[in-house]
């Protein structure tokens, strides 16, 4: 893995696209990705674009924005007296994950939290794959206190080994579910993310255990989320070839995600909040989560 440092010139992005209807800006704390050489590295959408690999292998390099705090605490400071960004929606983030191994010592993610912490943006979404995260349970509490946080933790599929030719998990799913119910059982709004989904053996079993650690879930499949028409992004890499050899081919296919959208709803209940692709990602789940508490069913794409 090479890690690199590098001075950043701003920390907040502010977003188009995908997470735009939901998030006026995205954070990324380093640059590249730590768990590419894992199965996420496979379907990742941000390892198709060649601008942030720069020639690059992903999956074998991390950049680490050393002077992101300070960026961040200037950014907040200028928007603050300029008035011009209201509500400050953040997204983090949206093609590196805030909790690489490296994060333990580096502490990136930690300073732009206690940032947050003391100028707080109005909403704030954490999303990883990483247990890690829990590190910075009190500190997201503290924060949650001020403004509207959310953890998001990807769980792809219950899978604790996959086929051959898919890899090996970043994490294994039980360990980000007990991640999940620890995070909840501090207080925090947390929210389990199936995207893109892989193959379940369980569906039902899986539902029914994310229902009890998560506030929501987020549905997702590739051809509907990579931020691309109709997946093209990821039917460049190898992810969908490898599903079909492996015996998954309808996997690869929306029916069978739109019958697993269908069971989670069932499984879940009509008050839970269940957000499929962009308008999941997007939706302020939290709210929804308040409506259904007060009688009002959210509505499921």
């Amino acid at each position: 893995m090479e890690t690199s440092v590098v001075e950043a010139r701003s920390i907040l992005t502010p977003t188009r696209g995908f997470l735009s209807e939901g998030f006026t800006h995205s954070l990324n704390p380093y640059g590249g990705c730590a768990f590419g050489n894992s199965a996420c590295g496979l379907y990742c959408y941000a390892a198709q674009m060649p601008f942030l690999r720069r020639g690059r292998t992903w999956g074998q390099f991390l950049d680490v924005k050393v002077n992101g705090p300070d960026v961040l605490r200037r950014q907040l400071r200028l928007a603050r007296a300029s008035k011009r960004v209201r509500p400050l929606n953040v997204f983090m983030s949206s093609v590196t994950d805030p909790y690489p191994p490296q994060e333990r010592k580096l502490g990136i993610t930690h300073g732009l939290l206690e940032v947050f912490a003391e100028s707080p943006p109005d909403r704030l979404v954490v999303q990883t794959r990483s247990p890690l995260v829990t590190r910075d349970a009190m500190l997201l509490k503290r924060l949650a206190k001020s403004c509207s946080v959310q953890i998001n933790v990807t769980i792809e599929t219950d899978m604790a080994v996959l086929p051959a030719g898919l890899g090996r998990h970043a994490f294994a799913p039980l360990q980000r579910i007990e991640a999940l119910a620890q995070l909840r059982d501090f207080g925090l709004t947390t929210v389990a993310v199936v995207a893109p989904m892989l193959p379940l053996v369980e569906p039902e079993v899986f539902a029914r255990k994310l229902v009890g650690v998560a506030s929501a879930i987020i549905l997702d499949h590739y051809l509907l989320g990579d931020g691309s028409q109709e997946g093209s992004r990821t039917m460049t890499s190898k992810y969908p070839q490898r599903l079909i050899a492996a015996g998954f081919e309808a996997w690869t296919k929306l029916p069978t995600f739109w019958s697993i959208v269908r069971l989670f709803q069932e499984v879940a209940g009509p008050k839970y909040p269940i957000g499929v692709s962009k308008a999941g990602f997007n939706a302020t789940l939290v709210s929804a989560l308040r409506q259904a508490n007060n009688g009002a069913s959210p509505q499921h794409p």
